[in-house]
């Protein structure tokens, strides 16, 4: 790969990887988004974010680790489209478009594709260095790139994760999105009687993160270096929080109302 390339990527993201559009082009997701994918796609560079910022910034924390920092939407995607715009300077003639959170890419498994790390039991990317704790983006190019050779084995399949999980969401076969309390969480239809008693019992007014918490790869997981993120962080949610430019924003304030007002009870 040209060393110029590198520079860019290794400015824009942490860790990074390659993969052939073409290994993932039969699972190309339904969404708006995918109108933006260029017609002659070659090449998906896959980045990845870490949001982990130790251990001691969570304590009296709310809310999922992932909404602790600020949208990790909009950070991603300025980050990657300051690299966009860099390549596009490079390569005049070829494509180079930006997807995040809202994306027409099967995200974990373009990432292990990559060779950035594997998917885990419970669904979600386990990296090396970061364990699960990282935010996933990428840029769909025109442009041939070699596809990174190193494929990560990183989950143990340990089993911690479907045995800590308070719904039974998880299992080893596969994963009931219904029943995860982050889901539930968010959720805008009315709460049963049960679902209200899961919230107030996981002490999270948003999101939840016991399967990762109880993930060995997760322990000692290095922490995040995005000063976005550092500064950004906001550990716990209340009455008065804003929602700009926070992760659960999107869902508006009535959600994280009626959550919060469970604690009251």
């Amino acid at each position: 790969m040209d060393a110029e390339i590198r520079e860019i990527l290794n400015e824009a993201a942490p860790l990074w990887g390659v993969c052939g559009f073409s290994e993932i082009s039969e699972h190309i997701l339904s969404c708006r988004a995918a109108s933006r994918l260029p017609k002659e796609s070659k090449s998906i560079i896959c980045g990845i974010f870490p949001y982990n910022l130790g251990e001691e910034s969570y304590g009296g924390s709310n809310i999922s680790r992932y909404a602790v920092v600020p949208d990790y939407n909009n950070t991603i995607r300025d980050m990657l489209e300051k690299a966009a715009q860099k390549l596009r300077a490079l390569y005049p003639d070829e494509q180079f478009e930006v997807f995040c959170g809202n994306s027409p890419l099967p995200e974990v498994s373009t990432a292990q594709l990559a060779g950035l790390g594997e998917k885990g039991v419970n669904g979600l990317l386990l990296t090396e260095s970061y364990g699960s704790w990282v935010f996933i983006g990428e840029i769909v190019t025109t442009l041939h790139l070699e596809p990174s050779q190193n494929r990560a084995s990183v989950c143990g399949r340990c089993g911690k994760c479907v045995d800590a999980c308070p719904t039974g969401a998880l299992t080893f076969d596969g994963f009931d999105r219904e029943k995860c309390l982050s889901y539930i969480s968010q959720q805008k239809e009315p709460l049963t009687p049960e679902q209200e008693a899961l919230i107030k019992s996981s002490g999270s007014v948003w999101g939840c993160d016991i399967c990762q918490n109880v993930c060995p790869k997760n322990i000692g997981a290095q922490v995040t270096a995005i000063d976005e993120f550092v500064k950004g962080a906001v550990s716990r949610a209340e009455h008065d929080t804003s929602l700009d430019n926070r992760a659960f924003g999107w869902r508006g304030k009535k959600v994280l109302e009626r959550n919060l007002n469970l604690f009251k009870e």
